[in-house]
């Protein structure tokens, strides 16, 4: 019987836990803006690089 009450535990929660991630992410469309910083980036410069791993066959370096 212990066991029974283990599976039935263990079943309430993931399903919990799956409605509360499906509703969650249907709340948050893609696209939407979300604020994750406030510092101000006056006069800096911001380089992002894809890099993929490997070297960039055209530089010589």
């Amino acid at each position: 019987m212990n066991r029974l009450k283990r599976m039935v535990l263990i079943f309430m929660m993931l399903t919990i836990s799956i409605t509360y991630v499906s509703v969650t992410k249907k709340s948050r469309e893609i696209g939407d803006a979300v604020q994750v910083t406030t510092l101000p980036v006056s006069e800096k410069v911001v380089i992002l690089d894809a890099g993929h791993g490997t070297p960039d066959e055209r530089c010589r370096r």
